[in-house]
């Protein structure tokens, strides 16, 4: 256990007596987990701030189900309910901990604990990779999530790994030092990745209108399967955030979050055996506004402040605690060495069980970028969406490229990075435990000004060449839901990749299919 989850732990034993009957839990940032509940919070009579996930149980009331097919109903009762009570004997017990609760539960009704195994074994093949390498996942790991009161709560994530994996995505670890989303590793066996991954969360809600949280992890800033703002695509960062919910049927809701965000270059040696690695801090403002039930506006800010250079830690900069969006940009700017991105976030709810959403990125003359989507889930058991992403060169890059729009060395907004156009297709189906979803992503990129390490003011125009880079990715799976209270599925699926790249005259190619019996409570990327 880490010196974080240390502390959290005692907190959580300091608060236990001051702290009354109620449930007050993060839901898990799972994008298929959380369909039927985006169903439910976008219904068009539901005023619910969908846009800054994880959403905490507390902020979900007055909410109608009615459209919702039986099936659906089942399953969103599940996601937002406790697990039922103590069944009468052992194998009752069973029963429920495998196929439809958490493994084990305390409930003394002022405080609720809930343990649950998490792990990914998978097993595929390449066909397309001549190496003949067996590829695997192997992950084990556990989830603790306890309700003390309706006041607090405290979740705990810790995660064991060892992976062999496609080309395509061993070359990405190799290039980056870390693997999509989820931090360094070792090399493990030759060609495979040894690696361990944990977060921890604390949520505090004073009253209805304030809720305070302390943690490790992620955070997500849309409507859309993308995010142009700040997304859950790089690994897990420590923060605080402060959530105000205000006005008449709490149409405004104020966000801001500190994050400490970190490089994998290291400072140079000192009295420690391992010197540490760079770091920066984020602030970032979130304005959540719903002017009537089928419109949500949302304004975003985001700095990166430079908390160290060649002689040592900077001394804090008081701007990082300003609460109100907006004044950072004016005393930053857009590429000083406190790097400044605005946006905007917006959602119209359609009478017909379908939603538009937009994003608008802006990071400083010709940089800026803008998300246009839509979903539909007016059938039964089914959602479809659509989406296009279009990011300028250059955008979210810095001339420090320390204080790019970045942590753990990935971009914190579209893995992508800048100077891209995005086509996504998602369809979803569920009926009953049976599940399915076929997406597909055509990316086409240019190599000058995609890297946001690299800033515009770095590259010498007598010597740079547009190389275009083409990607077509089909991702498919369908399962068989175990446990729909920790997501335990089994699936088959299938990852078709294809990068083209004429003007070096490069094509690579991956067929990728894998089996899995897994728990799925986040978002990991591979359309990259």
């Amino acid at each position: 256990m880490n010196t974080l989850q240390q502390h959290i732990l005692l907190g959580l034993i300091l608060l236990m007596p001051f702290l009354s009957k109620g449930q007050n839990q993060n839901l898990p940032l799972n994008r298929e987990f959380g369909l039927v509940n985006q169903k439910v919070f976008n219904g068009f009579e539901n005023s619910i701030h969908t846009s800054f996930l994880p959403l905490n149980n507390l902020s979900i009331n007055n909410i109608s189900t009615s459209f919702l097919s039986k099936s659906e109903e089942k399953f969103y009762l599940i996601n937002i309910s406790k697990s039922e009570k103590k069944p009468k004997n052992f194998f009752g017990w069973m029963w429920r901990s495998f196929a439809y609760g958490n493994l084990l539960v305390v409930d003394t009704g002022i405080f609720y604990l809930t343990v649950d195994p998490l792990f990914n074994i998978e097993i595929g093949s390449d066909s397309e990779d001549k190496s003949d390498n067996s590829l695997s996942k192997n992950t084990r790991g556990a989830i603790i999530r306890a309700n003390v009161g309706s006041k607090f709560s405290f979740e705990t994530v810790l995660y064991e790994n060892q992976m062999f994996l496609p080309k395509y995505q061993t070359d990405y670890v190799k290039s980056t030092g870390v693997i999509p989303g989820q931090g360094r590793v070792k090399r493990f066996k030759g060609n495979g990745f040894d690696f361990a991954a944990s977060s921890a969360n604390l949520s505090y809600t004073l009253n209805k209108h304030l809720n305070f949280q302390l943690g490790t992890g992620k955070n997500f800033i849309g409507d859309g399967y993308r995010s142009l703002l700040l997304s859950d695509a790089s690994f897990n960062y420590p923060f605080w955030k402060i959530i105000g919910t205000f006005g008449k049927e709490n149409q405004f809701q104020y966000t801001k979050l500190n994050a400490s965000l970190s490089s994998i270059a290291r400072r140079d040696p000192g009295s420690t055996g391992e010197a540490l690695f760079k770091r920066k801090t984020m602030s970032t403002h979130y304005f959540s506004w719903i002017p009537a039930k089928w419109l949500n506006v949302g304004l975003f800010e985001a700095t990166m402040w430079k908390t160290e250079d060649s002689t040592g830690t900077k001394p804090l900069q008081w701007q990082q605690f300003n609460p109100i969006i907006g004044v950072n940009t004016v005393t930053t700017g857009f590429n000083d060495e406190n790097h400044t991105v605005i946006g905007t976030n917006l959602k119209i709810k359609l009478p017909f069980k379908a939603i538009l959403y937009n994003q608008v990125v802006y990071d400083g003359g010709a940089k800026y970028g803008y998300q246009i989507g839509a979903k539909y889930f007016g059938i039964p058991n089914l959602t479809l969406q659509a989406e296009y992403n279009n990011v300028a060169p250059y955008t979210y890059s810095s001339d420090l490229p320390l204080q790019a729009y970045s942590n753990y060395n990935e971009a914190i907004a579209h893995p992508s990075g800048a100077n891209f156009n995005e086509i996504v297709g998602i369809i979803n189906y569920k009926y009953n435990r049976v599940f399915t979803q076929i997406k597909m992503n055509l990316i086409t990129s240019n190599l000058t000004g995609s890297n946001i390490f690299i800033s515009e003011n770095q590259i010498t125009p007598a010597i740079v060449t547009d190389i275009e880079r083409e990607l077509t990715i089909l991702q498919a799976h369908i399962g068989f839901l175990v446990n729909p209270k920790n997501n335990m599925s089994l699936t088959i699926g299938i990852n078709k990749r294809t990068e083209a790249i004429s003007a070096l005259n490069i094509i690579n190619e991956t067929n990728y299919i894998y089996v899995g019996f897994k728990t799925s409570l986040r978002n990991l990327y591979s359309d990259f």
